[in-house]
């Protein structure tokens, strides 16, 4: 698994915009959060790339990942971040955490919910640790296009320190009665010279648009606040037949 190898996953995903990222998350809390936002709690949070710009815009940062590795690795990269981030270890369908959060967020469609159940247990989850007035931030977690349709960047090449990584993802269909689609990442690095090959398959669930305003309102504890095209709140997706980077957000009643 290259989650295993998470200098090698850093480098495949570094053609993000990271600042800008942790600004619309800046943006949003200004915006349309009912509390003061302190605590910032990362669903999947991985190397948890966003760990140093939210802690430099004066949040206190935690991340949960079921990976130890990518844990260890981000909490050797942020040692010295003040205050320091949290990671925890534990399965998003299913965590606890003993402090309540002011906002919490998922990445670069993360969420991996096989079923109704999953999805229910998560947001019970979530609920648990948000405190009432806070937001949920989803990125490309609800789909507004045929998860069949190959993303955006499905051929990366990225390189740093001498470390070349290619990345190729492809989608495909499971079961289309059960919203069912399997990703398909392969991955090649050359490490000065020395090479591996990564090949991952993850099963994911779509979740459509108003399959997801309907399990909110099946709900007592979230509200639905708006969804936003690429990075952009001047930019609702009502109006856009081509939405590349579908950004959700909800509130803690």
């Amino acid at each position: 698994m290259l989650y295993d190898y998470p200098q090698y996953y850093e480098i495949a995903f570094s053609f993000r915009n990271i600042e800008d990222e942790a600004a619309f998350i800046d943006k949003c809390v200004n915006r349309f959060s009912d509390i003061p936002v302190r605590r910032i709690f990362e669903v999947a949070c991985g190397h948890a790339p966003h760990a140093g710009e939210l802690v430099g815009r004066g949040y206190e940062y935690t991340g949960l990942d079921i990976n130890r590795n990518m844990l260890d690795y981000a909490a050797y990269k942020w040692r010295s971040l003040v205050p320091p981030p949290e990671f925890i270890e534990g399965d998003m369908i299913d965590f606890r955490y003993a402090e309540k959060v002011d906002f919490a967020f998922v990445m670069l469609g993360s969420l991996y919910l096989n079923n109704l159940e999953d999805m229910t247990r998560h947001f019970n989850a979530i609920a648990d640790i948000l405190n009432p007035g806070g937001l949920y931030f989803l990125d490309w977690c609800v789909q507004f296009a045929d998860p069949m349709v190959p993303r955006a960047r499905n051929n990366v090449s990225m390189e740093r320190d001498g470390i070349l990584v290619e990345s190729k993802f492809n989608t495909r269909l499971v079961d289309s009665a059960r919203q069912m689609y399997e990703e398909v990442w392969t991955v090649n690095v050359d490490d000065h010279g020395r090479h591996r090959r990564f090949e991952m398959i993850e099963r994911n669930r779509a979740i459509f648009p108003q399959e997801f305003l309907l399990f909110l309102e099946s709900r007592t504890d979230f509200e639905f606040v708006g969804w936003w095209h690429d990075w952009d709140l001047e930019q609702p997706i009502e109006g856009h037949a081509d939405v590349k980077r579908p950004l959700v957000l909800i509130r803690r009643k």
